[in-house]
Formats: C-alpha cells, sequence, structure tokens
C-alpha cells in the first residue's frame, strides 16, 4: 500500500526543491541576473508555486541564506573546542580558507546581496537579523574557547572583526586568485586575537592558551 503523504510533508518537500534551484539559478546568474521564472523553471514548477512558498525573489535569497547560516555555524562547531582558543581561532580561519577555495561563488553572491540590501531599509534589516545569528554564534564559541563565563566587549570586537575579513577575503581570493595565500587567513585571526585579547584569562600575549 503506497504511503500517504501529507500536506506539511509536500509542502516541506517543494520547499527544499524550490531553495536547491533558487541556489542553482543565483550561482549561475547573479542575485539581479536571478529571476523568480528562471526559479520556477528550474524547479519544475508554476510561478504561483514560487509565490505561495516565498514572497519574492528577496525571500527565496534570505531562506537561503538563513540556510546556509545554519551549516556555517554547524561547521564552525565541528572544528573548535578542547584545543584553547589560539587553536580554534586558528582552525576556524583555516576552515573558513577552505570555504573561499570551495565555495567561493556562493560569497561573491552574498556580497552581491548585501551591497543591494544596503540600499533597502527592509532588506537590509533583514540581513543584519541573519549575520546577528551568525555573530552570536562565533562570540559564543570564542567565550567558551576561552573558559569564560560570559562574552566580553573584546570578544564581541574579535567575532565582529573576523567575519567583516571575510568578504574582503573572497574578494581578493577572486582577484588574486593562489596569490591570496589560505595562510593569510590564519595569521589575520592570530594577529587580532593577539590584540584583543592578550589581556583576558585564557589567552596569553601570544594568542594562545596558558
Amino acid at each position: 500500500m503506497a504511503t500517504r503523504v501529507s500536506r506539511r510533508d509536500r509542502a516541506a518537500a517543494n520547499r527544499a526543491a524550490l531553495l536547491a534551484a533558487a541556489r542553482k539559478v543565483f550561482l549561475a546568474s547573479g542575485y539581479h541576473g536571478a529571476s523568480v521564472d528562471a526559479v520556477a523553471g528550474e524547479a519544475g514548477f508554476t510561478i504561483g508555486a514560487v509565490y505561495s512558498q516565498f514572497g519574492g525573489k528577496a525571500e527565496l535569497f534570505l531562506a537561503l541564506l538563513e540556510q546556509r547560516i545554519e551549516e556555517r555555524i554547524g561547521q564552525i562547531r565541528s572544528v573548535v573546542g578542547g584545543s584553547g582558543p589560539a587553536a580554534d581561532l586558528a582552525a576556524m580561519a583555516r576552515q573558513w580558507a577552505g570555504v573561499l577555495r570551495t565555495d567561493l561563488d556562493w560569497t561573491l553572491l552574498v556580497i552581491e546581496f548585501r551591497v543591494h540590501a544596503a540600499r533597502d531599509p527592509v532588506l537590509a534589516a533583514r540581513f543584519a537579523e541573519l549575520h546577528g545569528r551568525l555573530l552570536r554564534a562565533v562570540v559564543g564559541f570564542i567565550t567558551e574557547s576561552l573558559g569564560l563565563p560570559a562574552a566580553t566587549p573584546e570578544v564581541e570586537d574579535l567575532a565582529r572583526l573576523l567575519l567583516a575579513a571575510g568578504p574582503g577575503g573572497a574578494l581578493a581570493r577572486a582577484a588574486e586568485g593562489e596569490a591570496f595565500r589560505d595562510e593569510l587567513m590564519e595569521e589575520t585571526n592570530v594577529a587580532l586575537a593577539q590584540r584583543l585579547l592578550g589581556g583576558l584569562p585564557g589567552h596569553d600575549a601570544r594568542g594562545g592558551a596558558p
């Protein structure tokens, strides 16, 4: 006997299919070059089906971005913890360098949307909300690595700078290719940690654990 698919399961499957199609279209055409019509065609759905799940192109992209941020938080969580703050920051940097190498097109796509959203207060607020989720996660990882009971202004500043360095690294990688060495991300993280965290418990002046 065939299993009956619930309306909720069908909606979830349709949403997943649309997001997969949207990612493909956005990566191929860029944010501005993509269209809801192209996403619908890629997924094999009608335009009405897209709008029944999402409010439009921006909503599609924001849903993709939310999905990616949750993936990134899980990826970061998998490489930090137990080895001390210097090792954790180095591991995060190596991971990010790997992202720039293997998923550069996505990072450049996020930058394109970020510039577009900066001119739209509603989209800017939505983007800031998602960015804040990633920022809070990074702050939490660093705070835990240092063994602190709560985040400090220095930890929050470091997390902000680490995330701010990401788009710059992506643009440098796009412009310079292999000349932009992976090690630069690690060296930058360690230098920032030395500058901002040197006086905190759990972190010595060289950026390592005591």
